[in-house]
């Protein structure tokens, strides 16, 4: 049985993020490694963006590092940082997770479009042939855009504030995975899966993401924003008889595809390993 305390041979996986108090990476992490044996703990790191080279070079000098989460704002920067990265990572021009190389440098790859998409089947929803719409064009956005168009889906929309980006996104789906893409306003008429890729709705307050207005019963609607309770946007969507998809779920369905990517060759990285590990 390992120690209840961090000792000299704990290694750390690190997360970051600005603002990163939000993030349930360290909690459910370090009740993973505790529920798998691993002498191991996750731990937040509040990086501002300009500081954002230098922290990851100096965390590549520890030698007990695993690995490292990356969340908003840094996911772009993370795959400009990186020295390899995955083709799929490659592709969407973003990271989630950087590794550790054993000659020096970095590793990253982004695993938020596998893990959305992943939840979706488990809940043996269909995903062929649907008209997708993609509320925010950022490193979430872009994978989720990606992961929907390699799944199935028969044409996949980018809606953002900052419509170039939404353009270069749109462009890069149509070119890259060969599938009907455009951009639209965020509004879930005539579109069955929906989805906010945006940090729209981590507040109560916040206006909806989406307008529902014409939202079908049959659609789908997913939320990355991970929260206690259903945001806003979800449970307007379930009043309506949709199936709906919180962040949590995503983040979860990428819990083994991380932990191989980080080495961690055994254990139970399964939302059901999670759920029991964090005594759910």
């Amino acid at each position: 049985m390992l120690p209840k305390i961090v000792d000299g041979a704990t290694r750390l996986l690190g997360i970051v993020g600005d603002p990163v108090a939000q993030v349930r990476s360290p909690p459910l992490w370090s009740a993973l490694f505790r529920y798998n044996n691993i002498n191991a703990i996750c731990v937040p790191f509040h990086v501002h963006p300009p500081d954002f080279s230098r922290f990851v070079d100096g965390l590549r000098m520890a030698r007990n590092v695993l690995g490292l989460f990356v969340t908003i704002p840094h996911k772009l920067a993370a795959a400009r940082y990186a020295d390899a990265l995955t083709p799929r990572a490659r592709r969407v021009g973003t990271a989630n997770l950087l590794r550790p190389l054993p000659d020096g440098g970095w590793e990253g790859d982004m695993l938020d479009g596998f893990g959305f998409v992943a939840a979706l089947r488990a809940k043996d929803q269909r995903i062929e042939g649907r008209h997708a719409i993609v509320v925010g064009a950022g490193g979430v956005g872009s994978a989720i855009a990606f992961a929907l168009a390699e799944a199935g889906v028969a044409s996949v929309a980018i809606a953002d504030i900052d419509t170039d980006r939404a353009e270069a996104l749109s462009f890069r789906i149509l070119r890259l995975a060969r599938v009907k893409s455009l951009v639209s306003k965020a509004a879930a008429e005539g579109f069955d899966l929906i989805v906010n890729a945006s940090p729209m709705g981590m507040r109560e307050e916040d206006p909806s993401p989406v307008d529902l207005s014409g939202l079908a019963a049959d659609a789908i609607v997913g939320d990355v924003v991970i929260s206690r309770e259903l945001t806003p946007l979800l449970r307007a969507a379930r009043a309506r008889g949709c199936h709906v998809q919180e962040g949590s779920e995503m983040t979860d369905h990428q819990g083994a595809a991380m932990a191989k990517f980080l080495g961690l060759e055994t254990g139970d990285w399964s939302p059901a390993a999670i759920r029991a590990a964090m005594g759910e």
